[in-house]
């Protein structure tokens, strides 16, 4: 091969990589400008159009699918000596929120949203070590639980920096100004290995009280919702830039 066919053949495949790092928006959604004296209306359009790819995941801004929603693990220490850790956490439907309301406020860097979970499902396998209500706790194996009607409202703080040149937002906190659980459920297997029948007096009495147990365990599962939030949220802010995401 001669050294003008080297080069064409170099130039090419400094072409085709470059192309290949385009980013792409999604082609179903139009892209809401800064100016816009709708711009909030614009971007609850935008979120309806995007919520039916939620299921199945969206490429274009790195998103995985939401149904279900993966996550490796998710540990509850909440003191007293109460250790919980779920492995292999399954959430089914969460992509089929209504809202209530999402502002992104660019000036500020802050994006407030209320939104309610219908029906949410949860399957993960379970270790719990500790004292829940009356009864001493040490077993695992599968979990099975159900969520309806559950609303979170929240403000998501952030932050500028730029990245080549080009300004992002970066997602650095979530308060979580109000969340309700709704009318959970949930049925945990092989609590008492060698006494199903305790087991299931046990689930009876842990869903007669669940709402008085997940407000106490309230600050630590609402760091792990939020922190799963910034890390989704954030995916698509930390591949566009503000520019990209919503052209002046």
């Amino acid at each position: 091969m001669t050294i003008q066919g080297i080069l064409i053949g170099l130039g090419c495949v400094v072409v085709l990589s470059s192309a290949a790092r385009v980013k792409k928006f999604p082609s179903y959604v139009e892209k809401c400008h800064q100016s816009d004296v709708e711009f909030s209306t614009c971007i609850l359009k935008a979120i309806q159009l995007v919520k039916p790819h939620l299921k199945t995941g969206i490429p274009e801004f790195r998103l995985p699918k939401m149904d279900p929603l993966v996550l490796p693990e998710v540990g509850i220490d909440a003191g007293a000596g109460f250790i919980a850790k779920f492995e292999n956490v399954e959430i089914y439907d969460a992509d089929k929120f209504v809202i209530r309301r999402f502002d992104i406020n660019l000036d500020q860097n802050k994006i407030k949203f209320d939104l309610t979970f219908p029906h949410i499902r949860i399957k993960a396998h379970y270790s719990i070590f500790g004292k829940v209500l009356f009864f001493n706790l040490d077993g695992s194996g599968p979990a099975d639980g159900n969520i309806t009607d559950c609303r979170v409202i929240a403000t998501v703080n952030g932050e500028r920096y730029f990245n080549q040149d080009k300004q992002h937002m970066k997602l650095s906190e979530i308060v979580i100004e109000d969340m309700n659980f709704g009318n959970p459920n949930f049925h945990f297997y092989e609590l008492f290995r060698n006494n199903p029948e305790l087991t299931e007096q046990t689930n009876r009495i842990l869903n007669a009280n669940m709402e008085e147990l997940l407000n106490d365990l309230r600050p630590t599962v609402e760091q792990t919702i939020g922190k799963t939030v910034l890390e989704f949220i954030g995916r698509v802010f930390a591949r566009f830039s503000i520019e990209e995401l919503f052209p002046k």
